[in-house]
């Protein structure tokens, strides 16, 4: 299995983790430890769009109670995924 995870609501990328735990090519029940977006119940009524919105709205800060990356900033996250310009 491909490695690797970029969050389409908030661009958080972790090469470490796999993209697919249920290995049918969608996350689902999985959280982003960046945005806290819970795949398949966060975003089943909101768009990636809308939660993003809401994630900058709140400050674009790290959701884990998990300690983030030392190189963690949500808003280079977004840029370097191309969700924000």
């Amino acid at each position: 299995m491909a490695k690797g995870f970029v969050c389409p609501v908030c661009g958080y990328n972790d090469p470490a983790c796999p993209p697919y735990a249920d290995k049918q090519d969608e996350w689902y029940q999985e959280i982003c430890p960046s945005c806290g977006t819970q795949f398949g119940y966060g975003d089943a009524s909101l768009s990636h769009e809308e939660l993003r919105r809401r994630w900058l709205a709140s400050g674009a800060n790290w959701w884990s109670p998990n300690p983030p990356p030392s190189t963690f900033d949500g808003m280079k996250e977004l840029r370097q995924a191309g969700l924000l310009d």
